[in-house]
């Protein structure tokens, strides 16, 4: 049997992390670099965080990459896949978690809102996978974690239904892909967040942070980190019998 450490270790491996220079993505990005694997950090608009996080990662710049795309273009993709696995040789772990969270009645929402959170939130996700599948097919392995959210499982906090959508699609899509590609030896899976602290949250919604805790069995929000932590289980041999699932963490909220 091997150690613990070296069931979770994705030394060797290369990660590519969508929206990987903020918030989620930035915990997700420095947990997978925590656990040995070369990182390469997608960003499109968090310019000035990608470049703080490059320079958290400079005493091992050989380990990561940082690459500016607008996941919503099909040909920045295909060329920023290309330069990750030129840069680094393979790519054996993806994670879409770039997305967008708006807010609006759906009576007064328009095309360009709904459109706008459908195309980063679904079509950068089939973009991104199917790129990282091509380049995996040929290993005989790979992994994708999709980031979605509770919402996909059950109505947000109001005002959110085309964004509740996306992250069904999201969950629909990460089971069909896994059937699809599970004689390829890649698996697909999800992590699907409840509320996740920050400092917008807490001065832009602080009632909604309050009513969620209090609502949560565990008595508190998801942090970063926890999110990045089940990422880490799902992108390593430790979940290497598990595919096309949905793995939620949310304190036990659904449960309430």
């Amino acid at each position: 049997m091997k150690p613990i450490n070296k069931i979770f270790s994705l030394k060797g491996k290369t990660a590519i992390i969508t929206g990987g220079a903020v918030n989620i993505g930035k915990a997700i990005s420095k947990r997978l670099a925590e656990a040995e694997a070369n990182v390469a950090v997608i960003f499109n608009q968090s310019t000035a965080e990608a470049s703080m996080l490059e320079q958290e990662f400079s005493q091992n710049p050989a380990a990561s990459l940082f690459i500016h795309c607008d996941i919503t273009n099909e040909n920045a993709v295909k060329n920023a896949f290309s330069k990750i696995h030129a840069h680094f040789g393979s790519i054996d772990v993806l994670v879409n978690n770039a997305g967008i969270f708006g807010l609006s009645m759906q009576d007064e929402l328009d095309e360009t809102g709904w459109d706008t959170v459908f195309e980063l939130n679904t079509k950068g996700v089939f973009f991104c996978s199917r790129e990282a599948i091509k380049l995996m097919k040929p290993t005989g392995s790979g992994n994708i974690v999709n980031i979605a959210s509770i919402n996909g499982l059950h109505p947000g906090f109001g005002k959110t239904a085309h964004y509740d959508a996306t992250k069904g699609a999201v969950i629909a899509y990460t089971r069909s892909l896994a059937a699809e590609v599970a004689t390829h030896k890649i698996r697909v899976n999800a992590v699907a967040p409840g509320l996740v602290d920050s400092e917008s949250l807490r001065s832009m919604a602080p009632e909604l942070a309050k009513s969620v805790t209090a609502r949560t069995p565990l008595k508190k929000i998801a942090l970063h980190e926890d999110i990045a932590n089940a990422v880490l289980f799902l992108a390593c041999e430790a979940s290497s019998h598990i595919t096309g699932e949905t793995l939620v963490v949310d304190g036990g909220y659904l449960l309430s």
